[in-house]
C-alpha cells in the first residue's frame, strides 16, 4: 500500500520494542503470536470487505492484539480479548472494535468509510458513537507519538451538541490536571 502505512507500522514496532524493554524487569505482559492468514481471511469474510492494510500487517506480523492503546488492540479469533469481547464483535455490521479503554469507552473502526469512531457512555444520559476524525493509520500514528487519547464525549459550548473532544480540549484537560 502506501508509504505512510509502512512508516506508521515501523513507528508502532519501535514503540513496542521500547515498551518491551521497559517491561522486562517486571515481566512482560502476555504477548499474542501473529494471526494466521486464515484468521484474517475469516474476519474479512464475516465483514464482507478487506481489513485495512496497516491492520492486516499488525495482526499478521506483530501479534493478534494485546498491544497498543487502552487495554490493547483487540484481536481477531484466538487473539487478545477484553472479557469475552474480541475485535470481531461488530464485524457483521461493518465495524471492527479496536480497543476497550475501560468504563465502557471504546474505539471502533467503521470499515465502510475507514474512520475511527469513539463510544463514551459516561457523563450524559444518551450514550452515542461519535466520529474521531481519523483513520486507523492516523490512530496508530498518534498512539506511536504518544498523542492518542481515549474517546471523550463533550458538549460543545457554542452549539450545545454532543461531539468528540478536539485535540486542543484534551491538551487543556491534561494541563488542568497537572
Amino acid at each position: 500500500m502506501g508509504i505512510r502505512e509502512d512508516q506508521v507500522f515501523e513507528a508502532v514496532v519501535r514503540k513496542l520494542a521500547d515498551e518491551y524493554v521497559e517491561m522486562e524487569s517486571g515481566g512482560p505482559a502476555k504477548r499474542y503470536p501473529p494471526a494466521t492468514a486464515e484468521v484474517v481471511a475469516e474476519a474479512e469474510q464475516i465483514a464482507g470487505r478487506p481489513l485495512p492494510y496497516l491492520l492486516k500487517r499488525l495482526y499478521t506480523e506483530v501479534g493478534n492484539g494485546g498491544f497498543g492503546p487502552g487495554y490493547g488492540l483487540l484481536g481477531l479469533r484466538g487473539g487478545h480479548k477484553t472479557g469475552q469481547i474480541d475485535a470481531t464483535v461488530g464485524l457483521r455490521h461493518g465495524s471492527l472494535m479496536l480497543c476497550d479503554w475501560g468504563c465502557g469507552i471504546s474505539s471502533d473502526l467503521h470499515l465502510d468509510d475507514g474512520q475511527v469512531w469513539g463510544y463514551d457512555p459516561n457523563g450524559f444520559d444518551a450514550a452515542e458513537a461519535f466520529p474521531q476524525h481519523m483513520t486507523v493509520v492516523d490512530w496508530f500514528a498518534k498512539w506511536a507519538e504518544g498523542r492518542l487519547y481515549q474517546p471523550w464525549l463533550v458538549q460543545d459550548p457554542a452549539t450545545g451538541e454532543l461531539r468528540g473532544a478536539t485535540d486542543e480540549e484534551y491538551e487543556e484537560m491534561i494541563a488542568e490536571g497537572e
